[in-house]
């Protein structure tokens, strides 16, 4: 992990334990867990015009949610996926924060479908986001590599705000996406979107 990701991390670990000793006496002293609220993605404007000028569709799976963005740069969608817990411990600086809905991107010339469901991220040496594969729990693949390098984050106990996280599409996910959908267009390193996550220490 390059310094300025570990440090990023420790202060957003530092922040978390920043709380009332109450809302942390029962998580033990290594752990600090999460219980909500959500995680947004806003796609890229280049990404989204991709996606709509072949006719793929990223529809949101209950209960996540999308809303849409005019920008000086074109539309993005921005979409949310409720935060259903987590944990992050705090020697180790790992842990995991997981997601309920998800998506299910459609190519409406064929119908063919690709839908992924169940976003765990996962914040590691390599940081990064796996899903569930068409609901299937035995399944799970990493979709996302997430870049901390210029993420801010913003403390107001007992919640805590991580945003600008860029986060591009993995080999394995562009392959899985071309192969489902019948397209050649999704490869390595597509800057998907932005993310951010506001989660509540509990």
């Amino acid at each position: 992990m390059k310094i300025r990701t570990r440090r990023l991390v420790a202060a957003l670990l530092a922040a978390m334990l920043v709380v009332p000793a109450a809302a942390t006496a029962t998580a033990g002293p290594a752990n600090v867990h999460l219980n909500g609220v959500r995680t947004a993605l806003t796609t890229d404007p280049a990404t989204t015009g991709v996606l709509v000028r072949n006719g793929v569709l990223p529809l949101p799976v209950g209960p996540a949610t999308v809303a849409p963005r005019f920008g000086s740069e074109g539309l993005s969608l921005r979409y949310g996926f409720p935060i259903t817990g987590g944990r992050v411990n705090s020697s180790t600086l790992a842990g995991h924060i997981n997601h309920s809905g998800g998506l299910r991107f459609l190519n409406v010339a064929n119908g063919h479908t690709l839908t992924l469901t169940a976003f765990r991220i996962r914040i590691s040496d390599h940081p990064g986001l796996t899903a569930e594969v068409n609901r299937d729990p035995s399944v799970r693949m990493r979709i996302l590599n997430l870049d901390l390098g210029h993420a801010r984050i913003a403390m107001h106990p007992p919640m805590v705000r991580v945003s600008n996280v860029k986060a591009t599409l993995t080999r394995t996910a562009a392959s899985a996406l071309n192969d489902a959908l019948g397209v050649s267009f999704f490869s390595k390193g597509i800057t998907l979107g932005t993310a951010q996550v506001k989660a509540h220490i509990g």
